[in-house]
């Protein structure tokens, strides 16, 4: 298995044309050899309710890297990625996964990692019950500077969504798994929002995944991932 992550951004217009195609897609999912899992997702302006009508998510489960690949160099991805400005896509073998996303976890067949220090990407997602939505919106902000004391060690982190407001998911990618475990389990505020959300049931549903990220092509935010901390290498192309 290997999942893919890609970034889209187009300038502003296009915005129309990025709107468009997320609606085509919902209307007509892509039908792939290999694909069995697959979300297209908006972004959200630094983890908020504000939409970030430039930039778009596609998230793909595959059974091997083969199909991945010949899927990016079809004719109706192509098309997706006309008139963006800026594409970049990551390739992850899943090291973990526990929970679920509508109903199945796609991510249930793990890798053995890598040994030794590499990048690893994880993401979280859910569904937030209703009653649960201004307490959950309420922490938001404090989240997000947690990760700005992380900055260092943080390589990219984008927050995006399936249907405003109800449905979020957050991509994170960092240095190495140490990393990692010290912002999960040692920060007393990570650990106090972890807390609340057991305790309040902000979920009906919800998933939690680490990978290991073994490649990745393009740019995410104007510059290749890895510039400073080239520690994966790049995929073939």
């Amino acid at each position: 298995m290997v999942v893919t992550f890609t970034l889209l951004r187009y300038p502003p217009r296009r915005w129309y044309r990025a709107f468009a195609n997320m609606g085509r897609w919902v209307m007509n999912p892509f039908q792939a050899e290999g694909l069995r899992f697959q979300k297209m997702m908006g972004c959200g302006r630094n983890f908020g309710l504000i939409p970030d009508l430039s930039a778009y998510v596609f998230l793909g489960v595959w059974t091997d890297e083969k199909n991945a690949r010949l899927f990016f160099e079809s004719d109706r991805w192509k098309n997706i990625c006309t008139e963006t400005n800026e594409t970049g896509t990551l390739y992850l073998n899943p090291i973990r996964s526990h929970g679920a996303w509508d109903g199945q976890n796609p991510f249930e067949t793990a890798a053995s990692p890598r040994s030794g220090g590499f990048p690893v990407a994880v993401l979280t997602r859910a569904t937030i019950r209703l009653a649960a939505l201004p307490d959950f919106w309420r922490h938001i902000p404090q989240v997000r500077q947690r990760l700005k004391t992380h900055a260092d060690d943080l390589l990219l982190a984008i927050g995006v969504g399936e249907k405003p407001v109800l449905q979020q998911c957050t991509i994170s990618v960092w240095k190495d798994e140490k990393v990692i475990e010290q912002f999960a389990y040692r920060q007393s505020g990570h650990k106090e929002v972890v807390r609340r959300t057991r305790e309040r049931r902000w979920y009906s549903e919800e998933l939690f995944a680490r990978f290991q990220v073994v490649g990745r092509e393009g740019t995410f935010n104007g510059k290749p991932l890895f510039l400073e901390t080239e520690t994966t290498p790049t995929a073939p192309a």
